[in-house]
């Protein structure tokens, strides 16, 4: 055979490879795209539900408000990006439980002061309303955020990869 019998049925062997690999690629593309808008409904519907859950909370019912002795004050820095430092403000109201609050109650009170915070069990606490909601399921939303903006990352590079491959 002749060398340009072979480059001729390695360069068709090329094309027909690409071409199937913007298939993949395309099909990727659309079961990620419904994956996304699965994973942001499910976010969505679970928002809503712990907004209605907080309307139809009663004080002394279903949540109830108690002093707490703060034990130990404590922060946790970590570097965040062009920002700088984050930090985070800790009462722990145990030994080995805490309560996270905002830089300005945790200059307010001291080891020792009682400060008013939310329950629903009489053993965890938390300052703010939003931290009784119920523990898993906020953080199973939490996690489904970060799916969703992790899948809208990979479908935008996809979708810029097939624009500009046809090009």
């Amino acid at each position: 055979m002749s060398n340009k019998l072979i480059k001729t049925k390695d360069l068709e062997a090329k094309i027909i490879r690409r071409k199937r690999i913007k298939k993949l690629l395309a099909v990727l593309l659309v079961i990620l795209s419904i994956l996304f808008v699965f994973l942001w409904t499910r976010v969505a519907i679970t928002s809503v539900k712990f907004k209605k859950q907080m309307e139809q909370m009663v004080l002394g019912k279903d949540y109830f408000i108690e002093n707490v002795v703060i034990r130990k004050k404590d922060t946790y820095s970590s570097p965040s990006g062009r920002h700088g430092v984050s930090t985070n403000y800790f009462f722990y109201y145990d030994t080995d439980k805490r309560m996270q609050v905002s830089g300005k109650i945790y200059n307010e009170y001291e080891v020792g002061d009682h400060i008013p915070a939310y329950t629903t069990d009489h053993v965890y606490y938390d300052y703010e309303k939003d931290g009784i909601l119920p523990r898993e399921e906020f953080r199973d939303n939490e996690l489904r955020k970060a799916m969703g903006v992790f899948c809208g990352c990979v479908i935008v590079m996809l979708a810029l990869y097939l624009f500009f491959d046809r090009l």
